[in-house]
């Protein structure tokens, strides 16, 4: 199980949550290949994703009322 798998199962998250904060320039496909971690993943991809999980989470912590850790490329990958 990757970093990123487990904050996205602690969220509740799916892969489509993800991609609907980014939805020109991120997939399904590079989201679930990140969450697996068995093939390395380009620096871009890796860009496209955190920025999609900090929005998520800002958006969450929102609703939640509470302060959210925003994450850096070496705390996923």
């Amino acid at each position: 199980m990757t970093k990123l798998d487990e904050i996205l199962t602690e969220l509740n998250a799916s892969n489509h949550d993800l991609v609907e904060k980014l939805p020109v320039n991120l997939n399904h496909k590079m989201v679930q290949k990140a969450r697996l971690g068995k093939k390395p993943v380009p620096k871009h991809t890796q860009d496209l994703i955190l920025q999609a999980l900090n929005m998520l989470l800002r958006e969450r912590s929102v609703e939640g009322d509470k302060a959210v850790k925003q994450y850096k490329r070496i705390d996923l990958f």
